[in-house]
């Protein structure tokens, strides 16, 4: 678990120092001093896990976002956040897109009301999964429910919701049935305005 946590600082760390050269500077003051601190007589592993420790103070992960379309798939996403919030002391965001139906202009109004319908159980499905997961009132900052395409609705919620890091998986339901969301992680990748940490469906497990 650590070596994970330690891989995806590492990632997070790379990306904040080439978005921000006022955050490089504070970062390297940061770990001069913090070097400084560990002594040399320290024993190799104990220093590691003395530098893993510190990284909270370093990287400020505040808010974590998890788009979650009710597969069991996407709720594996759910489980590497609660780990990085409980590192970091973070709040996590539970997201779910309703996506558009086509339907014919004279359906315009009926569908509208499908479409309340459907957040409403969407939203309830989130606090739904809130409470299997056994989730703490004060690690969920809240659920929120978006109307749209995925991809779009996603990289949008994490810019107004000054996401820090978005967790999702690289497969689950999508579309007017189950289909395959991986184009949609790929445009999250692409599209998102802080690093995205991917979680595939079948994978050496770290939490």
């Amino acid at each position: 678990m650590r070596v994970w946590l330690s891989f995806a600082i590492r990632m997070i760390l790379l990306w904040q120092k080439a978005k921000s050269d006022s955050m490089k500077t504070k970062l390297s003051k940061t770990r001069r001093s913090t070097s400084l601190k560990i002594s040399r007589t320290t024993p190799p592993r104990a220093r590691k896990l003395q530098v893993i420790e510190l990284v909270p103070a370093l990287l400020k992960l505040k808010t974590i976002l998890v788009p979650i379309d009710f597969s069991e798939t996407s709720k594996k996403a759910l489980v590497y956040a609660v780990r990085m919030a409980e590192q970091f002391g973070s709040k996590i965001i539970l997201l779910n897109v309703v996506e558009p139906v086509a339907t014919p202009d004279f359906a315009y109004h009926p569908l509208m009301l499908e479409t309340d319908k459907a957040k409403s159980a969407a939203k309830a499905g989130l606090e739904q999964v809130c409470r299997d997961a056994l989730l703490s009132a004060k690690m969920v900052d809240r659920v929120v429910v978006r109307y749209g395409t995925p991809f779009a609705e996603i990289t949008s919620a994490a810019r107004t919701l000054k996401a820090d890091l978005i967790i999702l998986t690289t497969h689950g339901y999508s579309g007017l049935k189950h289909v395959f969301m991986g184009s949609t992680a790929e445009r999250v990748v692409r599209h998102a305005p802080c690093p995205v940490l991917t979680v595939r469906e079948k994978e050496h497990e770290f939490v």
